[in-house]
């Protein structure tokens, strides 16, 4: 009992040790954190899953123990009283799961803490507490810090806890699988009083959800192999069932969220002082050995007083990095930004770190003009049926697009570089005739496509895009006193060019503009089921003058994610090195 004792109390002197020493070398104070578990779960909670840890405990890995912390592994035995007691909780929360840490762990290292021989021991690091002030008063504010924040971050670690609260596993025979996870994640702090005595308190807790949907039975059109048998993460890949893909899309989605919600904690959030301001433009010693990338934004903030007399942060404005400084081996190797948003300032203001997924949600409505959708183009006589849907052509529709951008600077080292995902909505405008009621007919169409932007608060950009149209329209018809329920579906490819203005409201959010125009290609398929039946139009010459596409004129916002409780594009998150 003694020998685990001892070997606990080196490992506390250790980890406030670190803490202390990199305070002192008058750079960014690099966390300390230690993790209970690399996801806590309460057994028999996850709907028959079969979990895995193993590539959770990889993305927990990459989105959560990055480059700004130091990362140290509790003794076990310092734990086996919190698994025990965490397994007899009713609900899983974080309040649930930080009542049982204080009656177990809390008060296993408070008491090694607060032992004298670990108080002196710590208590050597800074001989008194003028020494303290002396050193405070000169490395403080280079910082971006008070006197306080800077003793909190010289006698601070971090304990965390990433939870599975509950898994939802959703199936319709063997064409849909989805899972969803809730869950979040819990840090507790370890602060040292003035008397050196220690007390361990939560200081943040989150929750988030990862989702994701698949056909288990879906297929290679090329090599006819089964969709989800592989899991591609970066350069990595691993075989899986399609159960185990869609679990690891869940979990890479949940994963990348509490990533983002940690590096939102004030005391994680990159600062530094600006030393160097050319105009907009600031370097700062912040670089790759803290995991900054190009395009990542960062706060400028000044300290100031309040009434009472205490230092707050204050913004000045918004900057976005232009290029990133290699400090891994040279520390004089600066990060360069440029500011977006605010006044100019100088030498001595503060960034601080601004975290995001790098990606923006963008929504778009407008209109199509030059579509071409005769009458012709809805009729059903694939099934035999004489009668048009429409009564007249369509040359205009209503228009809607979502798109899901990912930012590609920091893989190829190109500013503002993005590839989208665009989910284009639109509805003919026409007459519709009385033979044939129908809903009305809509234009699905699924893009992808390369957008590159120019400028700074004032932006413009440039697209291009491929993709697939699909019109749809379906409805009931009364066919010798009878109702028949029919679909029409025909699909076309198509390509698009435009560009997009854009300005910068709030570091997050921009208002848009956008035109394009959409190259329809005559169709490629066709189908018109009636009454479960389907019927494929093998003769498309009637369609060839189908036109999907058009000039579109939208209005919309952007806005950057914080949070996305799906995955997309994640398997490009390794390659980021700029």
């Amino acid at each position: 009992m003694m020998k685990h004792y001892n070997k606990m109390k080196k490992f506390i002197i250790l980890l406030m040790g670190l803490c202390l020493l990199f305070g002192q070398q008058g750079e960014y104070v690099r966390k300390s954190i230690s993790s209970l578990e690399s996801i806590w779960f309460k057994p028999g909670s996850l709907s028959g899953l079969e979990f895995d840890s193993k590539t959770f405990e990889k993305f927990i890995d990459f989105y959560v123990e990055v480059d700004r912390f130091d990362y140290n592994v509790l003794p076990g035995n310092l734990i086996q009283d919190f698994r025990r007691e965490a397994k007899s909780i009713d609900s899983v929360s974080a309040d649930a799961l930080s009542k049982v840490l204080e009656s177990t762990v809390t008060n296993k290292i408070v008491g090694i803490l607060n032992d004298p021989t670990v108080i002196k021991k710590r208590g050597e690091a800074l001989k008194d507490e003028s020494a303290f002030q002396s050193f405070a008063v000169t490395k403080a504010k280079s910082f971006g810090l008070t006197i306080d924040e800077l003793k909190t971050l010289m006698n601070s670690a971090y304990i965390y806890l990433p939870f599975i609260s509950s898994v939802t596993k959703e199936s319709d025979g063997a064409d849909y699988l989805s899972i969803t996870l809730e869950g979040g994640i819990i840090w507790w702090q370890m602060k040292t009083a003035s008397d050196g005595n220690t007390s361990v308190e939560q200081v943040f807790s989150a929750t988030t959800t990862g989702r994701s949907g698949i056909n288990p039975s879906a297929k290679n059109l090329n090599t006819e192999e089964l969709l989800y048998n592989k899991f591609v993460f970066g350069s990595e890949k691993w075989s899986t069932t399609p159960e185990q893909y869609c679990q690891n899309d869940a979990m890479l989605a949940f994963c990348k969220n509490l990533g983002a919600k940690t590096k939102e904690i004030d005391a994680f959030k990159l600062s530094a002082q600006i030393v160097e301001a050319d105009g907009r433009k600031y370097g700062f010693p912040l670089g790759f050995a803290e995991g900054v990338h190009l395009d990542d934004g960062f706060h400028i903030v000044e300290f100031e007083e309040d009434a009472e007399g205490n230092e707050i942060a204050v913004r000045k404005g918004f900057a976005r990095v232009l290029k990133t400084g290699d400090n891994r081996e040279d520390r004089n190797n600066y990060t360069y930004a440029k500011q977006l948003i605010g006044r100019r300032v100088s030498e001595g203001s503060v960034v601080m770190e601004h975290p995001r997924l790098g990606m923006q949600v963008r929504l778009n409505f407008g209109l199509v003009t030059g579509s071409s959708i005769k009458p012709e183009h809805t009729s059903l006589s694939p099934a035999g049926i004489s009668g048009d849907v429409l009564a007249e052509e369509a040359t205009i529709q209503a228009n809607g697009n979502l798109l899901l951008s990912y930012n590609l600077a920091p893989i190829i080292g190109i500013r503002q570089t993005f590839t989208d995902m665009d989910i284009g909505f639109s509805v003919p405008l026409a007459d519709y005739g009385e033979t044939v009621p129908s809903t009305p007919a809509f234009v699905f169409s699924p893009y992808l496509g390369l957008t590159k932007k120019f400028g700074g608060r004032m932006y413009a950009s440039a697209t291009l895009g491929a993709g697939i149209d699909v019109l749809t329209i379906d409805g009931t018809y009364n066919y010798y006193s009878t109702d028949y329920d029919y679909t029409l579906a025909i699909m076309a490819y198509g390509f698009k060019a435009g560009g997009e203005a854009g300005m910068m409201l709030t570091p997050d959010l921009s208002l848009t503009a956008s035109a394009n125009f959409k190259l329809g290609l005559p169709p490629m398929a066709g189908t018109l089921t009636w009454n479960d039946t389907d019927y494929e139009i093998n003769n498309l010459s009637a369609y060839e003058d189908l036109n999907m596409g058009g000039f579109t004129i939208t209005i919309g916002v952007s806005y950057e994610l914080g949070e996305l409780p799906i995955n997309i594009f994640g398997f490009l998150d390794p390659f980021k090195k700029h």
